[in-house]
This record gives structure tokens, C-alpha cells and sequence, in this order.
């Protein structure tokens, strides 16, 4: 039986790239960070794909307003992705961060 993995396109959770991300983006230091699960309909049917998520980050380090910008196949990891980055915190700024991007590949393992 195969097992699911999430693969991201930078390393891990420790080095995740921010695409056309502003300069105060980067210094913005994340204090929690979950993986999206692999949807369920999607493993059972082999489907491989990804989604760019794109949001903003609250004075308080909160997630605002994430939204999928681009997935393959359309709207198969989207709730995934979603779910996941609204539990994600960075630590607290004396001004929100706007325009933040993520991309999440989703690939089975074997």
C-alpha cells in the first residue's frame, strides 16, 4: 500500500521560498507551521498536483484572507491548503505583511 507524502518545492518546513515576496516579508518570523493533509479522494484516485497560496500576515502574526491563486488539477488540494496555512503564526510586527505567496506540491510516495 502506498503512503501519501507532501513534498514542497523548497526544503521541508525550514526553508519554504516566498515567490515575489517584499523585503519585510522575509524578516517576518514564522512560530508554527502545518502541513497540509493529503486529501483522501484525491490519494485513493492517484492524483498528483499542486496550489500557490497567496496571503497576508496580521500585526498580531495571524493569517488574513489566504487564497488559491493557481492549483492543477483545479480545486482538488485547494481546501487542503487552505486549512492548513490559516493555522500557520508568525510573530507578532509592529505592521501587517502583505502579498506573501506559498506553493505546496502534493505527491504520492511510495
Amino acid at each position: 500500500m502506498k503512503t501519501a507524502g507532501i513534498m514542497f518545492i523548497a526544503a521541508a518546513m525550514t526553508a519554504m521560498s516566498f515567490a515575489a515576496a517584499p523585503a519585510s516579508a522575509q524578516d517576518r518570523e514564522r512560530t508554527s507551521v502545518e502541513a497540509p493533509s493529503y486529501p483522501r479522494s484525491a490519494e485513493r484516485r492517484g492524483i498528483e498536483g499542486y496550489a500557490v497560496v497567496q496571503y497576508s500576515v496580521a500585526e498580531d502574526g495571524s493569517v488574513q484572507n489566504p487564497t488559491v491563486v493557481e492549483s492543477e488539477p483545479a480545486g482538488v488540494f485547494d481546501r487542503a491548503v487552505l486549512r492548513a496555512i490559516e493555522g500557520w503564526a508568525y510573530a507578532p510586527a509592529a505592521a501587517a505583511t502583505e502579498g506573501l505567496e506559498q506553493r505546496f506540491d502534493f505527491n504520492l510516495g511510495g
